[in-house]
């Protein structure tokens, strides 16, 4: 991980730290990685394997920032430059069910529920949930299975692979050339992640469902990293439904 150093000291540590936050890595990604190596080193200085004490690294104060997401016009681009079967269905399926990538690469045929519109889906933490299609998702699914006996439903063609199913880079790959040749900034299977999301909060969708389909583990995890879409549905819905802003009753005079 520190660039395959046998050997990583303090100084190591922190300046792997420092490049990723350079490097644009949000809060909780850097987090995640003091965590792990404080979990990982302490376990080895605890037991006289290693002298590097990192319980004194810091985890950062996570902050929720509003994401880029791609413009409306943006997805109309890359909708149309779509010129083969198994993009257009992987990008349906972001756009459409608001999936990760990891998720999105392990679906199953058996997973996918035709009659139902649905597809199963295992989340983290071996968590599963029930995500659902559109109708026009739902019919370019159904011709694009039909060559599927069973598997995964974006297997690997490569021999050599590690995996009988396609990987986050592969699809992170494929967005990348298809944002190129759609002459739109470089968009990232996450970022399609929250294009969904604030798409649908933003017509009025409530929180507590569109938190479920993106498989947060908590409501509050969705209002704190969407909170500025959900204020303006707020704002949107008090204007339309306000007792005072909607009354028919007559009003007292102006003061």
């Amino acid at each position: 991980m520190l660039g395959f150093d046998a050997t990583p000291n303090e100084l190591s540590v922190k300046e792997f730290l420092a490049n990723k936050q350079q490097d644009g890595f949000c809060s909780g990604t850097i987090a995640n990685y003091v965590k792990a190596f404080r979990s990982f080193f302490a376990y080895l200085h605890d037991n006289g394997l290693y002298s590097f004490d990192v319980h004194k690294l810091k985890i950062p104060k996570i902050k929720y920032q509003e994401r880029r997401v791609p413009k409306d016009e943006d997805i109309a681009a890359l909708l149309h430059s779509l010129n083969n079967a198994e993009d257009a269905i992987a990008f349906l399926l972001l756009v459409d069910c608001g999936v990760r990538v990891t998720e999105l690469a392990t679906i199953k045929l058996d997973n996918i529920d035709f009659n139902d519109a649905s597809i199963v889906i295992n989340g983290k933490g071996d968590k599963t949930r029930t995500v659902y299609l559109s109708e026009t998702t739902l019919k370019y699914l159904r011709v694009y299975t039909q060559s599927i006996k069973e598997g995964y439903l974006f297997s690997s063609t490569r021999a050599d692979a590690s995996k009988s199913h396609r990987d986050r880079r592969y699809f992170e790959r494929r967005l990348h050339e298809l944002s190129e040749r759609a002459g739109v900034e470089h968009v990232t299977p996450h970022q399609l992640r929250h294009y969904f999301a604030t798409h649908t909060l933003s017509r009025g969708a409530d929180i507590k469902a569109v938190s479920e389909m993106l498989g947060h583990a908590d409501v509050t995890i969705t209002l704190k990293i969407y909170h500025h879409v959900n204020a303006k549905a707020i704002r949107a819905m008090h204007r339309e439904y306000s007792p005072i802003a909607n009354t028919r009753l007559a009003l007292p005079p102006s003061v």
